[in-house]
């Protein structure tokens, strides 16, 4: 009988501790999976939500597009943009914060994650679309070739053995080599000083969108442009790459689509661009 009762004793305390060996595997386990899972990373409308502001990359000198007023504050047709772009994302027109990007910059300064996104005249082609993602089209411009009134160049073709400036990281820069090809081309970093060079007579003409040259002309009536243009500019707003970038995409691509067919784009256009 006493071996009966110890063998019955070895037995339930043997069970236990298996119970409890097998509780601690599965517990062990468990942690173990759950640390071995990785994060899933906020997407960008999660990340804006979360900081409650969106970052837009735009210039700060090619009105009336966009650029600084006498009181430091941006104004321009792509500045009310962005606005209305943070109403739609976050409810307040007022949560944007604004950097100043260059066509040099404007790339880097996005991917690495200095701005959500850029609104600053940035054209769509292929080789952008290989390093961003890009809306639909919210406007489409034309490129043409700035001059001082008082020259004699008139088109393209007066451009021989001439000088044209370009502004790197445009597509001004690529495009001027082809419906221009003898032409000798000089190259700036901003369209302030490719300007300039004009006015001091170092370059006969600048090539850029016209609705940079649209700025230039308000301050300057000296200056003026040929009378072509030589190709079409669909400006889009860039994003990072990537599905980080998808649920806002499609909220910019469902709200330039809706603008343009509700007339609240075009509105946009008439207030700023004359």
């Amino acid at each position: 009988m006493i071996y009966k009762i110890i063998y019955l004793c070895f037995i339930k305390n043997t069970m236990k501790k298996i119970l409890a060996n097998l509780l601690i595997i599965i517990l062990i386990s468990v942690f173990a999976v759950a640390c071995g899972k990785k994060q899933q990373p906020m997407d960008l409308y999660d990340v804006i939500q979360q900081r409650g502001k969106i970052v837009v990359g735009v210039k700060d000198n090619v009105p009336p597009f966009s650029s600084k007023d006498k009181d430091g504050n941006y104004v321009g047709f792509e500045i009310d943009l962005a606005k209305k772009i943070a109403a739609k994302l976050l409810g307040d027109e007022n949560a944007v914060e604004f950097v100043a990007v260059t066509p040099a910059n404007r790339i880097s300064m996005l991917n690495s994650g200095q701005a959500d996104m850029i609104i600053a005249t940035m054209t769509i082609n292929t080789s952008r679309l290989a390093m961003v993602d890009f809306t639909e089209p919210y406007y489409i411009a034309g490129q043409t070739v700035m001059v001082k009134k008082s020259s004699k160049i008139k088109s393209l073709y007066d451009f021989k053995a001439k000088k044209i400036g370009v502004v790197f990281g445009t597509t001004a820069n690529e495009a001027v080599r082809t419906v221009a090809p003898a032409a000798l081309v000089a190259g700036f970093k901003t369209y302030d000083e490719a300007v300039d060079a004009l006015r001091q007579g170092l370059v006969d003409g600048v090539a850029m969108d016209d609705t940079v040259l649209m700025g230039y002309k308000l301050k300057d009536p000296s200056l003026t442009s040929i009378s072509q243009k030589y190709s079409q500019e669909p400006y889009g707003i860039a994003l990072r790459k990537g599905t980080e970038s998808t649920r806002v995409l499609e909220m910019l691509d469902g709200y330039i689509s809706n603008s343009k067919s509700n007339g609240e784009m075009n509105k946009l256009k008439t207030k700023w661009v004359k």
